[in-house]
């Protein structure tokens, strides 16, 4: 494909011929586009040189440099990469309907259920997001939430080719800031909610729901779904210039839904969707997961769905790997679940308390190098909800795992809990755990969900909590 066949103006003589993209200078192979990427933390114009060595026959940059190599200039390279691998791969989100869905909690059940809705109308779907990429028979782990540019548009090539005809994905904050997603037309984009989370990144609330916002607009998206009891979604649902379909519980809305009842086994509740009445079954517990039910049926409404499918869609989805997975054993109840952040968390242990019928022992950490402002903020959550908890190491990356626990301890004692022990290993909390756990006691396990690894010093080491707890139960024979 020519240079200028992907959207830069060049002259005739600049005109060359690509053989495909990069912007890790590692992975640059003969006749690549090279994209100087400019970041916190890195610019890629730093390493055009080494790119140019190994053989890229163009560069993309923000700024000229002293390089004897066709360099074809722009104002924001990542919108540019983005629309570049776009047309590098024929532009295939043309040829398929895209629902992304955004949120600081619930998109990859969302994204599931959204995916079993239109598989129940008939239709084939792929599905993209943090536990995996999957397609026409295909799964595939994920690296990211949302794929880098280049991935993404592979991906997308990939599902075109294989006949699919719906994509839904996990678009998340970090992929609207960082412009992954540009160049994609949305059939819907849908929000979640909005809580704390990623200030390591956007420093500020603010920051961070513009990023969100920035996803509601006609160069992104043909329908906005949004929330109207979360307060993001009722602030761009003010200002927006495009259609809109709104679901929620306690506010007027589209698609609601009254009556909720939910145990152990799952949640239960009559939905209203455009005057359409029904009664919604779900295999997940918790109030949070009505909403991530509604929030796909109004997904489903904005793609005029039939309201069977939705119904059937629902009750079709028996698990989501990490989400609320509940192992019986003969000693206790053992809940694993991703809830990461102070919102989640606090989500998850009060739909287990609307069911509980003996103690809460929760297991949890926070990530290093991620937002600290939350740390002391979920211990004082969890302490509270909780009847005892083990504050352990949860992907510490290159912090030291004490400092992350002393931290999240602090807010434990702000409020003079003493319900609480600081176990620095993983393995060693969630044993200890295991054993203090009597009849009808439940074990939270949460913050890693599905996660095959830990992530320490650089190094994802294999793990998984649901395989380490099925190993225990194995040894103690329960």
């Amino acid at each position: 494909m020519l240079l200028s066949e992907l959207g830069f103006s060049v002259t005739a003589d600049e005109d060359v011929e690509i053989a495909g993209l990069a912007c890790d200078s590692s992975k640059v192979k003969q006749g690549y586009l090279f994209f100087c990427l400019v970041g916190r933390e890195n610019d890629g114009h730093t390493f055009a040189a080494e790119a140019v060595s190994r053989g890229a026959a163009a560069l993309v940059v923000e700024r000229r440099l002293p390089i004897d190599v066709v360099q074809a200039e722009t104002d924001d390279s990542r919108a540019a990469l983005s629309r570049a691998a776009a047309a590098f791969f024929g532009n295939p989100s043309k040829r398929l309907k895209t629902v992304g869905i955004t949120g600081t909690n619930g998109k990859t059940t969302t994204t599931y259920i959204v995916k079993s809705i239109i598989e129940a109308a008939g239709h084939s779907c792929g599905l993209i997001g943090t536990n995996a990429v999957e397609y026409a028979g295909n799964k595939m782990p994920s690296v990211l939430t949302t794929p880098d540019p280049i991935d993404l548009q592979k991906i997308f090539a990939d599902m075109v080719a294989a006949g699919v005809e719906y994509v839904v994905m996990e678009v998340s904050a970090h992929a609207l800031a960082l412009k992954k997603v540009d160049g994609v037309m949305f059939e819907v984009a849908a929000l979640t909610n909005f809580s704390r989370d990623h200030l390591d990144f956007f420093g500020d609330m603010e920051t961070y729901a513009a990023a969100k916002r920035a996803f509601y607009t006609p160069e992104h998206a043909r329908i906005a779904v949004l929330n109207t009891d979360d307060e993001l979604g009722v602030d761009i649902g003010r200002n927006i210039k495009m259609p809109v379909v709104t679901y929620g519980v306690d506010n007027p809305s589209d698609v609601f839904g009254i009556d909720l009842n939910m145990s152990a086994y799952g949640l239960s509740y009559v939905i209203n969707m455009s005057d359409k009445v029904g009664n919604i079954k779900f295999n997940l517990t918790g109030r949070f997961n009505m909403y991530n039910t509604l929030c796909a049926a109004a997904i489903a409404s904005a793609l005029d769905m039939p309201f069977a499918a939705v119904i059937s869609g629902i009750r079709d989805v028996k698990k989501v790997d990490g989400r609320f997975n509940i192992i019986n054993t003969a000693k206790c109840s053992v809940i694993i679940d991703f809830a990461h952040t102070d919102d989640g968390i606090a989500n998850i242990l009060r739909a287990i308390r609307e069911f509980a019928p003996a103690r809460i022992i929760t297991v949890f950490g926070c990530g290093g190098n991620r937002d600290k402002t939350k740390r002391a903020v979920m211990g004082k959550i969890v302490a509270t909800l909780s009847d005892y908890c083990f504050v352990t190491s949860d992907n510490p990356r290159f912090e030291p795992p004490l400092d992350i626990i002393l931290q999240i301890e602090r807010g434990i004692k702000e409020i003079d809990k003493t319900n609480y022990r600081l176990v620095v290993d993983r393995k060693d909390a969630i044993r200890a755990a295991l054993e203090m756990a009597e009849r009808d006691d439940i074990v939270l396990i949460a913050g890693k969900g599905a996660e095959q690894y830990n992530d320490v010093m650089g190094r994802k080491q294999p793990y998984n909590d649901e395989r380490y707890v099925m190993e225990i139960a194995g040894e103690f024979g329960f």
